[in-house]
């Protein structure tokens, strides 16, 4: 599990900034404060990692995320010529800096891997032995367990896409692979056995009070889906259905087919969805996480995500001490503020603009 992510240097991270991480973290916060950054400063590594199972060029433009150029990745503010990522678990210290690849802008080169306190580039002395110079990686980073580990996360991205009554089917597909918009869950469920589908319809049921699912597998071309937003026989196109069954069935088909001891990533789960199911969501992910002792990060604005984890402590589902927000506030010299619960669901903290818009808005009909 990964107990801390720093950043310097990186998108809207300018100075050096910690990330506290639990086993369940809910990043919380105004547009455009870093939210999606944290998350991203893992997927980039994912990503390269499955396409090279080597950090020598961290792709900038993959299957997780597409942020550009080196330009457009590094901050500029910052007066370095690099970005840097350090991640933490309770085993690893991984160090890293992330420099400008000559002609290949959609690539990182790596200038710094520094794991545990040892430098695992090879340093090099001139002839007078007056200047040190890096040459080429004394070990390998495919050596390191958590750069390995970081190749099995599920990322369930915010541009989910609606309704799908079909797709042409693509037996090629990595079987876990469901996309991160969602566009091959139907795929992905209709190589499932029956129990993993009986699993989905349970968890859609829990969230969305009484669902069934039905794959017609039968085509030779094409997979078809059919949904019902009650309990019952019948089933419809999910056109008919409603936005929120498409939007919420890619985050928890993800969150059960991710491995043992994984991370999920989800962005935004209260897209589409009632407020009650907001929080009925975000149960079934605590519940998830800790059978499958999953890290689980969940980015959101959504208060009701909030208050599911909350209630969750207060039910003795989660312990306080497996999960927090991090609130990203508009304050340069506090960016980062960490939000703990005690047992029963009560914040350590409730910094101007957290949770308050209902109250903002009430006043202004008083």
């Amino acid at each position: 599990m990964i107990d801390n992510i720093t950043l310097e240097g990186f998108k809207c991270f300018c100075d050096e900034t910690d990330i506290p991480l639990s086993q369940i973290t809910i990043m919380y916060g105004k547009n455009g404060r870093g939210k999606s950054s944290v998350a991203q400063s893992l997927l980039l590594i994912s990503q390269t990692m499955i396409a090279y199972n080597s950090l020598g060029n961290l792709l900038l433009a993959g299957d997780f995320v597409d942020l550009g150029t080196f330009d457009d990745v590094k901050n500029n503010i910052s007066n370095s010529d690099d970005f840097k990522i350090n991640i933490r678990t309770a085993f690893d210290c991984v160090d890293m800096s992330f420099a400008r690849y000559p002609n290949k802008p959609q690539l990182a080169k790596l200038n710094r891997f520094i794991v545990n306190g040892v430098d695992q580039f090879d340093v090099k002395s001139d002839i007078k032995g007056e200047k040190e110079t890096k040459s080429k990686l004394a070990g390998s980073t495919s050596d390191v367990n958590m750069l390995q580990n970081l190749k099995l996360i599920q990322y369930v991205a915010a541009g989910r896409l609606g309704p799908v009554n079909s797709v042409p089917r693509r037996d090629s597909l990595i079987e876990d692979w469901i996309g991160v918009n969602g566009e091959n869950v139907i795929n992905v469920l209709s190589n499932q056995n029956s129990n993993f589908i009986v699993n989905v319809q349970k968890a859609l049921s829990k969230v969305l009070s009484g669902a069934t699912i039905k794959i017609n597998n039968e085509a030779t071309d094409r997979i078809e889906l059919f949904l019902n937003s009650h309990d019952g026989s019948e089933t419809f196109k999910p056109v008919n259905v409603g936005f929120g069954y498409s939007y919420v069935l890619p985050v928890i088909v993800a969150a059960l087919m991710a491995k043992k001891e994984s991370l999920l990533i989800v962005e935004n789960p209260e897209a589409h969805l009632h407020p009650a199911a907001q929080s009925r969501l975000m149960k079934f992910l605590i519940e998830t996480a800790k059978e499958k002792k999953l890290q689980l990060i969940v980015e959101s604005h959504s208060d009701h995500v909030v208050n599911g984890m909350r209630i969750a402590m207060k039910e003795g589902l989660l312990s306080p001490k497996n999960g927090h927000i991090v609130y990203f506030s508009d304050e340069e010299d506090d960016q980062i503020q960490v939000i703990t619960s005690d047992v029963n669901g009560t914040l350590s903290d409730y910094p101007d603009d957290f949770m308050d818009e209902w109250t903002s808005q009430m006043l202004k009909l008083v």
